[in-house]
């Protein structure tokens, strides 16, 4: 009974999110978009940051390496708690989360939002050709990023505020800073936290 009613609660997460994002896609990314570039000067700002190299795999080689050496060292004194389990979790999650972006930023290739405002004639999506300016969706750093927050929230409860509030401003940066749609970064965070919900029960 309980196994039906899981299978219900994930289907029902899963059309919600559909529904959402795709209510975005079609109602709220090109307006959001245009009036972020037009009344917030956010284009601009392309400049200044254009040449800001992507320090994602760097994070997460760095994050994950830290992860799991903290992971040996205490398993190899025996202690198997939260901080255990957390690493486990995270040194795992992290490396998923940047194939699995990797691998569907190429495969639905979608437009980004800087690449759209210089030629919006180009919006949508342009199946298995996500090079660059075509690999918008889903966002990948709240892809990555979701699943660590996720296990900071679940496993240090104190910190739930700091999470929320720094995982909110991720996402209003990459919107606001014209690197993703709204739907790009909702998809990014409902497939991050589909990874790190599917690793926790894994790891029990």
């Amino acid at each position: 009974m309980k196994s039906n009613e899981r299978v219900k609660e994930i289907i029902s997460s899963a059309l919600a999110a559909l529904i959402l994002i795709v209510l975005s896609m079609q109602l709220l990314d090109m307006p959001l978009a245009t009036w972020i570039a037009e009344y917030l000067g956010a284009h601009a700002s392309y400049v200044k940051t254009s040449h800001i190299p992507d320090l994602l795999p760097v994070i997460v080689v760095i994050l994950t390496s830290l992860s799991w050496m903290v992971y040996f060292y205490l398993a190899s004194r025996n202690i198997y708690d939260r901080r255990t389990l957390f690493c486990r979790v995270t040194g795992t999650a992290l490396p998923l989360s940047f194939i699995m972006k990797t691998i569907l930023k190429w495969l639905f290739g979608r437009i980004e939002t800087r690449t759209w405002l210089s030629d919006k004639s180009l919006y949508g999506f342009h199946w298995f050709a996500g090079t660059e300016g075509f690999q918008g969706f889903p966002s990948g750093h709240m892809l990555v990023f979701t699943p660590l927050f996720l296990a900071l929230w679940h496993f240090y409860p104190r910190y739930r505020l700091h999470c929320g509030v720094v995982w909110f401003c991720l996402g209003v940066a990459l919107i606001t800073m014209e690197y993703h749609f709204l739907s790009d970064v909702l998809a990014g965070a409902y497939i991050g936290a589909i990874v790190y919900l599917t690793l926790s029960r894994t790891d029990g």
